[in-house]
């Protein structure tokens, strides 16, 4: 066979679907023809595909990705720093939110004798209404006395319920310190009494 016969059967031959004859005649051709073995190994080297790869087409969603997501982040930061700072600018200057959440009321007594008796103690929030008793009606409050840091002597304090009766002994504060009176429930009046050397006081209860 000539070259050209066993060039075109090169291919049946490597895939090994010629037959035993025609493999014979396509061996026995190589062995004497050096350009046509030359072609068979040429043939039989593994084909290489070269896929390229546009690598910045490939980044391009995820960086759309990843901007739309900086921005989500920007958005809700930015809305949370505006919503912390109308939330605090309502509770600083709207007095009933500011007295919902930091509820506070301030008590005053003027003593103008050195009887030592207990006097009770008038309380009011507002500086207008004034009420006799303290009453823990939300979570809020800290139930704490306080002696206010102007006032000029240490005073003696106690608690009564609406019966009369003393539910916490009397106990000093010093001006500028407190108490914690975590034994009252909510949503009961308490009556608070003083007794203090002659001065003006200012006793809170937070």
């Amino acid at each position: 066979m000539n070259c050209n016969i066993i060039q075109d059967l090169l291919p049946s031959y490597i895939d090994g679907i010629c037959s035993e004859e025609t493999a014979a005649e396509v061996e026995t051709h190589i062995v004497n023809c050096a350009e046509c073995k030359k072609i068979m190994q040429m043939m039989q080297q593994p084909t290489k595909h070269t896929i390229e790869i546009n690598t910045e087409d490939a980044k391009k969603p995820f960086k759309r990705i990843n901007k739309k997501r900086r921005l989500q982040v920007v958005i809700a930061s930015l809305m949370t720093f505006i919503i912390t700072i109308i939330g605090s600018l309502v509770i600083q200057d709207v007095g009933v939110v500011n007295q919902f959440f930091f509820p506070k009321v301030h008590g005053l007594v003027e003593i103008t004798d050195d009887n030592e008796e207990w006097r009770g103690i008038s309380f009011t929030h507002d500086l207008i209404n004034t009420q006799d008793y303290v009453i823990y009606d939300s979570i809020f409050w800290t139930k704490r006395v306080i002696n206010d840091a102007n006032n000029e002597s240490d005073v003696l304090l106690r608690v009564k319920d609406e019966q009369g009766n003393i539910i916490i002994d009397e106990f000093q504060i010093s001006p500028g310190n407190g108490m914690e009176l975590k034994k009252l429930k909510r949503n009961k009046k308490y009556f608070l009494e003083i007794k203090a050397p002659q001065g003006r006081y200012s006793i809170n209860a937070v």
